[in-house]
């Protein structure tokens, strides 16, 4: 291999920092395995898979964003959409210092360095809580969550930190692919939350109609990317106001109409209450919840538009940076 080549995929600084990440995920992986009260065998194999994965993971999503950096010539503008794309807050605390000419967490030395740090993360809490199931379609899962699906597993770390001091972690559900905290945070009481492949608030145990609910969205996430996080915030702003106004008018209420119209008629909400097996339309009677086909029809012009801005602003940016 090149030597140019092993610089840009082994950088001395980020072995370090992998190598760093994987002695902490040894402790973590260990004093957790411990915490729990796992077998002696299990404490040793929790830490050892905490290392490995802190340091594959680490390496993985930034070789991604490397590499998706690297199609665009580490142009400021392709690093600043991938930057949305992948990590969203960085894109967020980035747009109105883009306005001036600034650029501070999407330049592409910044991306890289926030990739490394949320694949590392997220090895070493998948580790810890030994999540993948190694033979079957946890490799694909991780892998997703690595690359593709960055945008959901940033916003996941993020729930883990939240949910650290007082989020209650589920034991003894391993190999399931996906986190689950019994409480933690949420968005509405009575409501689980989920980024990425962490499940939080959520109480329904594997093979549940809940927990089904919620790992469809864990799978959206992994196969439909920045596509999926992007898309369901536009769902959210576009029905804001269409919402506030049909609960205004319908004597609903204000956050009725917006719930109904923003989350509940979402069509990704929707698919995730279909698997369920639940009937959204008697969650909330009379507040304007949208039948199937309704939420299909809007949905096929809406995604469509979305996936036409989204192709032309990724053939615009990238276009320009290769003249």
């Amino acid at each position: 291999m090149p030597t140019d080549m092993l610089n840009r995929l082994f950088p001395r600084p980020v072995l370090q920092f992998s190598a760093v990440g994987a002695a902490i995920g040894l402790v973590v992986g260990f004093v957790g395995a411990l915490i729990r009260g796992d077998s002696a065998g299990s404490v040793v194999a929790s830490a050892i898979e905490a290392a490995i994965l802190a340091f594959a993971g680490g390496l993985i999503a930034r070789w991604f964003i490397s590499f998706l950096l690297w199609t665009g010539r580490n142009d400021p503008t392709v690093s600043y959409v991938i930057g949305w794309a992948f990590f969203l807050w960085p894109g967020v605390i980035d747009t109105i210092p883009r306005a001036f000419g600034k650029q501070y967490l999407t330049r592409p030395v910044a991306l890289l360095w926030i990739a490394s740090s949320v694949g590392t993360f997220t090895g070493m809490m998948d580790g810890l809580w030994q999540t993948h199931q190694w033979v079957g379609i946890g490799v694909v899962a991780f892998a997703l969550d690595e690359t593709w699906g960055l945008a959901g597993s940033t916003q996941g770390d993020l729930v883990h930190l939240v949910n650290f001091s007082w989020g209650n972690h589920a034991v003894g559900e391993t190999r399931t692919d996906a986190h689950r905290y019994n409480s933690g945070f949420a968005m509405k009481s009575g409501y689980a939350f989920t980024q990425g492949s962490v499940m939080s608030s959520n109480t329904a145990p594997v093979g549940s109609g809940l927990f089904n609910h919620e790992n469809t969205h864990v799978w959206q996430n992994r196969v439909f990317g920045p596509f999926f996080t992007l898309s369901y915030l536009a769902w959210l702003i576009l029905f804001l106001v269409p919402g506030l106004i049909y609960g205004l008018l319908s004597g609903a209420g204000a956050g009725a109409g917006i719930t109904s119209y923003s989350y509940f008629s979402n069509p990704w909400e929707a698919w995730a209450y279909s698997v369920q097996g639940l009937n959204r339309s008697t969650l909330a009677r009379g507040t304007g919840i949208w039948p199937d086909l309704a939420v299909i029809i809007v949905s096929i012009p809406f995604f469509a538009l979305f996936l036409a801005a989204a192709v032309w602003i990724v053939y615009r940016v990238w276009s320009r940076a290769r003249t």
